[in-house]
């Protein structure tokens, strides 16, 4: 047997390509540990924005005062925007996530957010188990890419619908494929069916037929691709799955329609087909419709994954000079799951910042493919400016604050709290009050004022709108706080 043979005058040498690759392998370790730490600081400065921000208006403060409602009043099988209006425009998943969550830890801004967070990571879960099926040998890549995304960073910790939507569609797609994979195992593909059904009946329960559609377009994508509809049909469509999926929602409807009769149409028809077909459309009970020009999703969408856009647009120009068959079935899946929101909403004026956000979570995996193979410059690169982005951002935390308490009256509320020390004092409102105004007063604003009720001038204390205060002559010295939109002033 041949031995190897050791010069006599190095006889410890390493050959230089050797310590070339070693030195390379530590510098490449070295920049994927700058990304973990990146990902573990982003989620660290997400607790605590939590913590300190308060529910703006007009999206955060609305849903955490219907969620606040809901555990005082009891509303909880029709959630209300205010003691006396049934909020038809989403169902209850949602608000029922951050009413269980204020009944276990009060009723303040982090409870109110915390079902968000529990789910984004939930849905962080199934970015690193869609890796494991694209074969990432990091998996953990998926997290430093969706944290440092800011479409993903600012809905995993908000009071809004969006993050338990994401979880919920990204399991069932994740399900989906799973049953898609296990033609051979009879009994593992039918576990893997009903699961997918379960989250189809808990996605009407979040926003409805819009879940559905988001759930089924990333699907009837594959299909078309594939050319195989009955076969892929057939792995996923399960009667017992459609059973529990209509179990799981239908008692829901039935009962929300019997006690508020009207709700099945303003929902169905006008938040799912108005909302998008009807430009400026009028209809909305709860707010206006947001009007944006055709294909102002995909300016969205690039601002939510600004650090990552430079790979979206090199892996979808390499797909595009790709044959179907080369790329991996997973990777097709991925791909339909990330395009096919994007282009159904492309035609859609009535769209907001976040609805791109069910495309982030597969664009985060094929994302990490790409960093797990990226070579060591550009992973060099890439690191920097995740770095560099995510300090950025952390040191504009007080700006972040400041803008947040400039859209809330958690600091007007606070300034009367503190002011009115003594019992009997009560808040007037002569300009309207906002989400947050409501929610940090608990309702006990008065607004409309009533003419037939007299009020003690010198208990009473005034918000008035910020542009009166000149015009009012107002002593200064009974101006105890100026907002940017509202005004406090104190009894004569």
């Amino acid at each position: 047997m041949d031995q190897q043979v050791v010069p006599a005058f190095e006889p410890h040498a390493v050959p230089a390509n050797h310590r070339t690759r070693s030195i390379s392998l530590r510098l490449s370790q070295n920049y994927l540990w700058w990304l973990l730490g990146t990902a573990l600081a982003l989620l660290a400065y997400r607790i605590g924005l939590m913590l300190v921000l308060p529910l703006a208006d007009t999206t955060e403060a609305r849903y955490g005062e219907i969620a606040r409602l809901t555990v005082s009043n009891g509303f909880w099988l029709m959630p209300h925007i205010d003691p006396h209006t049934p909020f038809f425009a989403k169902p209850p998943l949602s608000t029922w996530l951050s009413a269980v969550s204020m009944m276990l830890f009060g009723v303040n801004e982090f409870a109110a957010r915390l079902p968000a967070l529990l789910a984004s990571l939930a849905a962080l879960w199934l970015a690193w188990a869609f890796a494991a099926e694209l074969q990432i040998r990091q998996r953990w890549l998926v997290a430093p890419v969706l944290a440092s995304s800011p479409l993903f960073f600012l809905c995993a910790g908000a009071v809004m619908t969006d993050a338990v939507q994401l979880m919920l569609i990204s399991a069932a797609l994740y399900f989906a494929w799973r049953a898609l994979k296990a033609t051979a195992d009879r009994q593992a593909g039918r576990r893997w069916r009903l699961a997918f059904w379960s989250m189809v009946g808990l996605g009407a329960l979040c926003k409805g037929l819009a879940t559905w559609a988001l759930i089924g377009l990333p699907l009837l994508a594959y299909v078309l691709i594939e050319r195989r509809p009955l076969q892929i049909f057939k792995d996923i469509f399960d009667w017992a799955g459609v059973v529990i999926a209509f179990g799981i929602f239908m008692p829901w409807y039935i009962a929300a329609e019997y006690y508020n009769p009207g709700f099945i149409n303003y929902f169905i028809v006008g938040e799912h087909f108005s909302r998008f077909l009807v430009p400026g459309w009028k209809g909305d009970r709860y707010g206006i419709a947001q009007r944006q020009p055709l294909g102002a999703i995909w300016v969205f969408w690039v601002i939510g994954i600004l650090p990552w856009i430079g790979i979206f647009a090199t892996e979808m120009f390499r797909i595009f000079f790709k044959h179907r068959k080369e790329l991996q079935p997973v990777e097709r899946f991925l791909w339909c799951a990330t395009l096919a929101p994007l282009l159904f909403f492309t035609f859609s004026s009535n769209i907001i910042w976040t609805y791109g956000l069910t495309a982030a979570l597969p664009f985060a995996v094929l994302a990490a493919r790409w960093l797990d193979n990226a070579p060591k410059p550009t992973l060099r690169r890439t690191s920097i400016a995740v770095l560099a982005i995510t300090l950025l951002s952390i040191i504009c935390g007080p700006v972040i604050i400041s803008n947040a308490s400039n859209n809330s009256d958690r600091d007007l509320i606070a300034a009367y709290h503190h002011a009115s020390k003594h019992s009997g004092t009560e808040l007037l409102y002569r300009t309207p009050p906002a989400y947050s105004s409501i929610y940090y007063t608990k309702g006990t604003l008065e607004y409309p004022p009533d003419p037939t009720r007299p009020h003690d001038a010198h208990k009473t204390y005034v918000v008035i709108d910020r542009k009166d205060v000149q015009m009012q002559s107002i002593n200064p010295s009974r101006i105890l706080f100026t907002g940017k939109f509202r005004a406090l002033i104190a009894p004569e």
